[in-house]
């Protein structure tokens, strides 16, 4: 009685948040359309042939295109390195717009408060910014994803601008060939107590200005991730916990520290759906039957419950 009481509270609060959380426009790239360049982008994010210098526009490569090898849905997000005049031009989109210039570190991504076509509203404090993705490097590059929740205006990088900066997450590719779709998670850090107004992103397939030609990443099903009060989402590092493809996968830091593990995945309703004893490993794949939406996964260790929230596309 008292767990179902204690699952209830908690569904409850999960389905009353969900009515006022935001999340980003077409994070899953599955809209598109004509902006005015040979190649269309994805709604809602630019590249850098729609930068804010037309002179450079034209001559600007493709670095971006849509794919078709996606994680959910119809498409994904393909970015690329091209070198031109000398340069490496990283694969980069933005829900913002784009600074180009010929010396690559002058360039950057800002949000435009004045023109609704480069800025994204913005209110809520997420506690993490999750997405899946590939990657094919060349050398040691890295591709990286970055969000910034902030007030007026704002630029990546910052420029004089962190003071408007209210909290950021980035994200680091390891330099490994990734060829499956692979979860990312990142917890945003917050800087200042002040209400914010916009976030801005910007997703790149190569290290920055470091960047080496030929890497390719692709880039599928961003979200933020809200907890409520007592939900875990990290489970501190120690577990890694998520849903794809039919399995449930569980990922635990030091799995000899534990003899036996109970895993019990729970609907909205407090309703038990699987239930589970097993011998931990680092690795552990469980084949479920879940439709797409929110559960409560409870693991119990024999030291400390945890409680997270799952999701299923």
């Amino acid at each position: 009685m008292i767990k179902n009481l204690l699952l209830t509270i908690i569904s409850t609060c999960l389905i009353l948040a969900s009515y006022s959380q935001q999340q980003l426009e077409n994070p899953g790239y599955e809209y598109w359309e004509y902006a005015g360049t040979v190649k269309d982008e994805p709604v809602d994010w630019s590249s850098i042939k729609t930068s804010d210098v037309p002179g450079l526009n034209p001559t600007a490569p493709l670095v971006w295109g849509q794919s078709d090898d996606a994680h959910t849905g119809n498409y994904s997000l393909k970015l690329f390195n091209v070198a031109i005049f000398n340069i490496v031009a990283t694969g980069t989109i933005t829900n913002g717009r784009v600074h180009s210039d010929m010396i690559p570190d002058k360039g950057y991504v800002f949000t435009d408060p004045d023109n609704a076509k480069w800025h994204t509203p913005f209110t809520d404090r997420p506690d993490s910014l999750v997405g899946w993705y590939k990657f094919f490097p060349q050398g040691e590059d890295i591709c990286q994803v970055r969000a910034v929740i902030h007030t007026s205006s704002c630029q990546i990088p910052e420029n004089g601008t962190y003071s408007n900066w209210v909290g950021d997450a980035i994200f680091y590719s390891p330099s490994v060939e990734l060829s499956t779709w692979t979860r990312f998670s990142v917890p945003f850090t917050y800087h200042s107590s002040n209400n914010p107004e916009y976030i801005l992103l910007v997703l790149n397939s190569g290290n920055g200005t470091t960047a080496v030609e030929g890497s390719i990443a692709y880039f599928d099903d961003l979200q933020l991730i809200y907890n409520p009060e007592g939900l875990e989402e990290s489970m501190d590092g120690e577990f890694i916990v998520y849903a794809y493809n039919n399995s449930l996968f569980l990922n635990i830091q030091s799995p000899e520290k534990y003899q036996c593990m109970i895993m019990e995945v729970f609907d909205l309703s407090g309703r038990m759906l699987i239930g589970r004893s097993f011998t931990p490993d680092r690795s552990n794949v469980f084949h479920v039957n879940l439709k797409p939406g929110i559960y409560v996964c409870r693991i119990q260790t024999g030291i400390r419950t945890i409680n997270q929230k799952l999701y299923v596309y």
